[in-house]
């Protein structure tokens, strides 16, 4: 389940198979399975998280999933014959393309520039290095879309 709390909150979960689990299951302590997570068991985050499964369980999610990817796969075609571009990918409704820079990679010099450079137009993206990834809520409308590839588009003509 992609973030459990709807990305409202931190929350973590710790899953294993049934065979595990009974391997650890004992009132002896030295049988316990001690791994979790930080933000394991925070009420308010499962109550966020409680209330985000129930959205999943009766809206149509899955429907705007495959919409957003549809919408993204449509924004991105504008980039695979760019020369500025390389590497442009989607999978499900992520998606990354890397901008062509001198200095490529995880630790490109470009990536703050380029944060700020969208932060600037409105629009929250985190470039890891020369890839700029669009990762939008599963609520964005066409035109909020839009408005992170012009963003993109933009970057380019500056950076690239």
């Amino acid at each position: 389940m992609p973030g459990l709390t709807g990305g409202s909150l931190p929350l973590a979960a710790t899953l294993c198979t049934p065979e595990i689990f009974e391997a650890h299951y004992s009132t002896d302590r030295s049988r316990t399975f001690f791994h979790s997570s930080s933000f394991t068991a925070n009420p308010i985050a499962c109550a966020a998280a409680r209330a985000n499964l129930e959205i999943w369980r009766d809206e149509p999610v899955m429907e705007r999933v495959a919409t957003l990817g549809g919408m993204q796969e449509e924004r991105l075609d504008r980039f695979r014959a760019d020369p500025r571009f390389e590497n442009v990918r989607r999978l499900g409704t992520i998606a990354a393309l890397d901008l062509k820079v001198s200095d490529p990679g995880y630790l490109a010099g470009v990536a703050p520039e380029l944060a700020r450079f969208f932060q600037a137009r409105g629009v929250l993206l985190r470039p890891l290095g020369n890839t700029i990834y669009a990762m939008p809520p599963y609520c964005t409308t066409a035109g909020e879309l839009d408005l992170v590839y012009d963003a993109v588009a933009a970057a380019a003509e500056k950076f690239a």
